[in-house]
């Protein structure tokens, strides 16, 4: 069979195959979709081949927690033992085998960070299972990214050691740049599972508060009057995870800003805006045209804030961290760090 046939057969099926990747089993599928492999009969029901789900959660970043993430080991022991012998002969054989092992690792690790997005965020917005087995889940994972990092520091040196041959230097270059941004994503990842961790403990520590409370009204017990008198419980609703703020130096922040903007009456309230209120406040579409191309997004937020309302200034960390979250793909994390002492991230050219 062609690959064109093979197109035609599925897109024939189309309805069958979405029916079976919903449903995971059906009682029957037409014989020539089994006979190609892609579904397997057990027992009595016919069963999608996994790799069919793995070619689409990857195109569509799902997954699910049963998703275990690659690691290349036998790629790159391969890749060490083939460079060795293209010392001693550059064949174009072994030219071939390199190139593709290299290709088909970059591959997988792409492959690997949509699926990894697309776990981290099914974690995120799981509102059904139980608390204890959210934060299970959540270290598992956390633990295998951990490994992924150092594993991919790994690869990185691996393909290094390929540019000093003249036939893979610009393969390999080009690969490299994309690389360094798969790692970032890495970082983030890190970040955010962290974040969700410890999020989720929280909230599990306040449900076992209220089942607290719960228990001594439902027993009618008389120290549930001294427990609500002597307890004070506040509920604050978080959007988005926010760095640590005793790094920013907001004097001269301010220092900075009033150089570009007139003085104004600022409002002193004790009240604290969620992010969604100041996200509108700010005017979202006006601060995105504003740090296009910036070189330094941070510096970019607090110039385009303060020039709104001064009083907003203190929310340009949580203005920040939440361009980081929403337009990670458009940015460019460097090494350095600014006046502020938060690290410079560009607006990609």
């Amino acid at each position: 069979m062609k690959h064109i046939e093979l197109l035609n057969l599925l897109c024939r099926h189309r309805k069958i195959l979405d029916s079976a990747y919903k449903n995971k089993k059906l009682l029957s599928v037409p014989q020539e979709l089994v006979e190609i492999g892609l579904f397997n009969k057990v027992g009595g029901f016919y069963y999608l081949n996994e790799i069919y789900f793995t070619f689409v959660d990857t195109l569509l970043a799902r997954a699910d927690f049963s998703y275990i993430a690659e690691d290349f080991d036998k790629e790159l022991k391969k890749l060490i033992e083939l460079k060795e012998e293209y010392k001693l002969n550059k064949s174009n054989y072994l030219r071939d085998l390199i190139f593709k092992l290299l290709n088909r690792i970059y591959q997988g690790m792409k492959n690997r960070d949509k699926r990894l997005l697309g776990l981290i965020e099914k974690l995120e917005n799981d509102e059904v299972s139980e608390l204890e087995f959210l934060i299970k889940e959540a270290r598992s994972i956390l633990k295998d990214v951990e490994e992924i990092m150092v594993k991919n520091e790994m690869i990185v040196s691996v393909f290094e050691g390929f540019m000093e041959f003249g036939d893979f230097k610009e393969f390999v270059k080009d690969i490299l740049l994309d690389i360094i941004h798969l790692n970032q994503n890495v970082d983030s990842y890190l970040k955010r599972l962290r974040e969700f961790i410890t999020q989720t403990e929280k909230k599990r520590r306040f449900n076992q508060k209220l089942f607290k409370i719960a228990h001594l009204i439902i027993n009618e017990d008389n120290r549930i009057d001294n427990f609500l008198i002597t307890k004070r419980f506040v509920i604050k609703q978080k959007f988005e995870y926010v760095p640590d703020s005793a790094y920013v130096n907001y004097e001269k922040i301010r220092e900075i800003i009033g150089k570009f903007t007139k003085e104004r009456k600022i409002k002193h309230s004790h009240v604290k805006r969620d992010l969604e209120e100041v996200i509108n406040l700010i005017d979202l579409k006006g601060l995105i045209k504003s740090i296009e191309g910036s070189e330094d997004i941070f510096k970019s937020i607090i110039a385009y804030v303060g020039k709104i309302d001064k009083e907003l200034l203190n929310e340009s960390v949580r203005v920040f961290v939440y361009i980081l979250n929403h337009f990670d793909k458009k940015l460019t994390y460097t090494k350095e760090y600014n006046e502020f002492n938060v690290r410079v991230v560009k607006w990609k050219a």
